[in-house]
């Protein structure tokens, strides 16, 4: 098997994805310190504390990869794996079998996400809203690779980064609206 080159396009290195890249970071501090006020607060549920622990994860993580893009590492090697190995014509098997998976694993964290909170939704629906839009915007993506072009365009920016910036803008708002209640 040759060696992978490095893929075009690494990296977000516009103005916006690096407001985004840094975006993600300051709202994964407040779910952190949302998580802190959680677990000082004697009367709060432990499953209401993991949600915001789960969601500084989810956005450290997603931060990481507005950067190094893992996605596209991943896209380029299955194209070279594809390639190299006769199965290039038909791609789309795997393509379809692991947006499949991706959805499927969105679906059941986002589902986690509201399990834990349980109970708790008026303190937390905002972070879920949020976390709809993030899910939304890294559906498009991961289907926008090879199977389809769905760059729409709103005011000049694609609806998945519109959807991107507005689900960590409400996350970092109901983080804030919740440490400050509990401070």
């Amino acid at each position: 098997m040759s060696v992978m080159p490095t893929p075009k396009g690494v990296g977000d290195l516009s103005v916006q994805g690096w407001i985004v890249f840094l975006a993600y970071f300051g709202v994964a501090a407040l779910c952190y310190r949302a998580a802190a006020s959680c677990w000082r607060d004697p009367g709060a549920s432990s499953r209401l504390c993991r949600v915001w622990i789960a969601l500084t994860a989810i956005l450290v993580l997603l931060g990481v990869n507005k950067q190094l893009d893992f996605h596209v590492w991943l896209n380029a090697y299955g194209r070279m794996l594809a390639e190299s190995e006769g199965w290039y014509q038909n791609r789309w098997i795997v393509q379809v079998t692991f947006f499949s998976g991706f959805a499927a694993a969105v679906a059941v964290v986002g589902l986690y996400l509201i399990w834990l909170g349980w109970g708790h939704l008026r303190l937390i629906s905002g972070a879920l809203l949020g976390m709809g839009g993030l899910a939304a915007f890294l559906l498009i993506r991961a289907i926008s690779f090879d199977v389809l072009d769905l760059r729409t365009y709103v005011g000049g920016i694609k609806l998945h980064e519109i959807l991107e910036m507005l689900g960590v803008f409400l996350i970092g708002v109901a983080a804030l609206g919740y440490s400050r209640s509990r401070d």
